[in-house]
């Protein structure tokens, strides 16, 4: 390590310890850098040879301090008296040739942080690891201090009635906005205003009037009185605004801070937004536990609109033995790149924080299971593909991901976080790094229990018509097809309750009710259609109904009640269905389309023999599945298998559509890729569309 020159403040990162060295020697400082750099702490040092010298650099920002206390007999006292001045809460250690039990009570009475000897190499770096995380941690609390007084006086200023818009001025020049200042004089760009002089965004007539009350509040002689003035847009259009202004700090630095009075406000999203803030951890950012812990609470009361909600325990392998290799101070760092990578991989509806120790925890709701499995081994191959670097020190570290469903209005957040973190051991035993799903294997009788449970009252709701349509729009990326959706099915329960089609449709599988069902379904997106409401329906079949003779015959009846041509409805098929009935699928693919039906695989890509699907059955569109869109956007290797699966499918004329797009980031891959349309939540969620049934006919 080199020697900390004087400006180390300003050019160290913020992972290097910075420690001051006070020794007349040069072979004892280079024996400090020898013990903490094999210890794996990544530091520079500025030696000094004499307290006088330590008292005038002290307050360049040192992380530790070592006077090797035995070269003078004055040397301890002196630098403990500067530091005591300067920074009171730098920890001093004594060093000197030999430990003496007299000289360690003198050395810690005089105010040093413990005595060590320069011959106990490992001692010595078991002090400097302990001073050195108890010094990180007191700066970590001191910035959180800091942040939660700052937003506490936020919300104070904000109660008192302070305005939405804001910005901060110093002699004169504008140094921050807010977004609500800049939306009011009709900047988009957040910087764009930065560095420019207030005066320009308000009319002469104004400038005497705000140029004194700028001044008197730089002096702290403003009473705290409204100013109006006539601001100027960026139009130049006249805005008659009243402002208040304040004494206050920007990045340490005093400034003047200048509030325009709304006239109405919803309160709400800041008071969100500021009890957020004021409730992270800091080291990672994220949602500390207790707080965690309430945010999850009121999540789950949220009832689904569609899809399926978990939640996951993430946990890195072996950290003890990551701590062991690179040291206490730098083990946090990497809790806090791992926070960056589960930032980066949730979306804005997730909730997630910290949940303790080296435990993080995430809410996580998808389009199925199939969805969360590829999200939480996607979070694996990230942290493990990501490498730390510590001075001469490089390591990675594998995660384990636990996951358990969280189903229903009743479930309980103690249960989930048992059951995910059970999953989550059972990984860790099988080795880590790797997804587990808890609970991933029904037992036959549960599954028995499940039908005694469900069959009766889906025969119940159809018998009384408590079935619902919803649809999910399709986007076009190319710019054409509009008035595509795809076509869901809602049961409304006992209570009138939603329930959705993963709680019920298995059930309706094992127990041949999912042929009415499909029926229902394909009936009511008929009579919806007939309403003139779309261009295209795309409806999915069952199995049992991919078999059905009579079905085709049948659906063209419905049409031709409705007088609506066969093109506009697209009959899709699961391609796990179509690889196990290859034939009966193939068969019905052409017949629909011979008659003039659109014909589309669904949940395509994930299957055993995608291929042979993809040559045998003719199609107009082919589904990409969902589970391919999780991580998409970073991950290289799905970008490849999607585009694989598009030069396909362009090759043999067929269309492509992405299942359960959730993000802008990925629809702007799938764009570059060549996909033709999307689905999923960036679009639109489902929405119920009919409440009124047709018979099953």
């Amino acid at each position: 390590m080199a020697e900390l020159p004087s400006d180390a403040s300003k050019t160290l990162s913020s992972n290097s310890v910075r420690v001051l060295v006070v020794t007349r020697h040069q072979d004892r400082a280079e024996l400090i850098n020898s013990i903490l750099r094999n210890g794996g702490i990544p530091f520079h040092y500025r030696r000094v040879d004499e307290a006088g010298t330590a008292s005038e650099v002290l307050e360049v920002g040192f992380d530790l301090g070592v006077v090797f206390a035995d070269e003078n007999p004055d040397v301890l006292r002196s630098v403990l008296d500067a530091r005591d001045r300067l920074v009171p809460d730098l920890p001093i250690i004594s060093c000197r040739a030999e430990l003496d039990p007299d000289q360690l009570s003198a050395d810690i009475i005089a105010g040093a942080s413990d005595l060590v000897s320069q011959n106990q190499r490992q001692r010595l770096l078991r002090v400097f690891r302990r001073e050195l995380r108890a010094a990180r941690m007191g700066r970590a609390l001191r910035e959180a201090v800091t942040t939660a007084a700052s937003y506490r006086e936020q919300l104070q200023t904000f109660m008192a009635g302070s305005a939405d818009a804001i910005s901060h001025v110093q002699e004169g020049v504008i140094l921050d906005t807010n977004p609500a200042w800049n939306q009011l004089f009709g900047f988009e760009d957040d910087t764009e205003l930065l560095g420019t002089p207030i005066m320009d965004i308000f009319a002469e007539d104004s400038h005497a009037t705000l140029k004194g009350a700028l001044v008197a509040c730089a002096q702290e002689r403003w009473p705290g009185d409204s100013l109006r003035c006539a601001g100027m847009d960026r139009s130049g259009s006249l805005l008659d605004v009243e402002l208040n202004l304040e004494t206050a700090q920007f990045e340490g630095e005093p400034c003047i801070r200048i509030s325009i009075v709304p006239t109405s406000r919803d309160d709400t999203l800041l008071l969100r937004e500021l009890r957020d803030a004021v409730n992270r951890d800091p080291v990672t950012g994220l949602f500390t536990r207790q707080y965690l812990i309430e945010s999850l609470q009121e999540a789950i009361k949220e009832p689904l609109k569609g899809g399926v909600r978990a939640l996951a325990i993430l946990r890195p392998d072996a950290f003890a033995n990551i701590v062991e290799s690179v040291g206490s101070v730098a083990s946090e760092d990497i809790l806090g790149g791992l926070a960056r990578i589960l930032k980066e991989h949730v979306q804005p509806k997730d909730v997630y924080g910290r949940f303790g120790g080296t435990l993080f925890a995430a809410l996580v709701s998808r389009g199925n299971v199939g969805d969360l499995k590829a999200w939480g081994e996607s979070f694996c191959r990230k942290a493990g593909s990501h490498l730390f670097e510590f001075g001469e020190k490089s390591v990675s570290v594998s995660c384990t991901v636990g996951m358990a469903l969280v189903d229903g209005k009743d479930a309980n957040i103690d249960e989930a976080v048992s059951l995910a973190m059970h999953a989550c051991a059972g990984g860790r035993l099988k080795g880590g790094d790797r997804f587990s799903l808890s609970s991933a294997d029904k037992e036959s009788t549960e599954i028995e229990e499940n039908d005694r449970l469900w069959v009766p009252r889906i025969k119940q709701a159809l018998i009384e018509k408590r079935f619902r349509l919803a649809h999910q729009p399709i986007a076009s990326l190319a710019g054409t097809g509009e008035g595509f959706y795809d076509v869901l099915v809602r049961m409304v329960d006992e209570q009138g309750d939603e329930v959705l089609p993963g709680q019920f449709m298995a059930a309706a599988e094992r127990n041949q009710l999912v042929k009415n069902i499909d029926r229902w379904v394909i009936g009511a997106t008929v009579a919806w259609m007939a309403e003139g409401k779309a261009n295209r329906a795309f409806v999915r079949l069952s199995q049992p109904s991919v078999g059905d003779d009579t079905l085709t015959r049948w659906l063209l009846e419905q049409l031709e009640s409705e007088k609506i041509a066969p093109d506009k409805l697209v009959l899709q098929v699961p391609e796990i269905v179509a690889d196990k009935h290859l034939k009966a699928t193939r068969d019905l693919a052409e017949e629909a389309r011979s008659l003039g039906f659109g014909f589309a695989i669904e949940h395509f890509g994930v299957g055993a023999r995608p291929a042979q699907v993809l040559s045998h059955v003719p199609m107009e569109f082919l589904k990409i599945d969902g589970s391919l869109m999780q991580g998409m956007a970073s991950e290289s290797h799905l970008q490849a298998k999607v585009a694989d699966l598009v030069a396909e499918a362009r090759e043999k004329g067929i269309s492509t559509i992405a299942e359960r797009v959730e993000d802008a980031n990925t629809m702007a891959v799938l764009w570059q890729l060549g996909v033709e349309y999307i689905q999923g939540y960036q679009v639109r969620e489902p929405e119920v569309v009919l409440e009124e049934e047709p018979p099953l006919g």
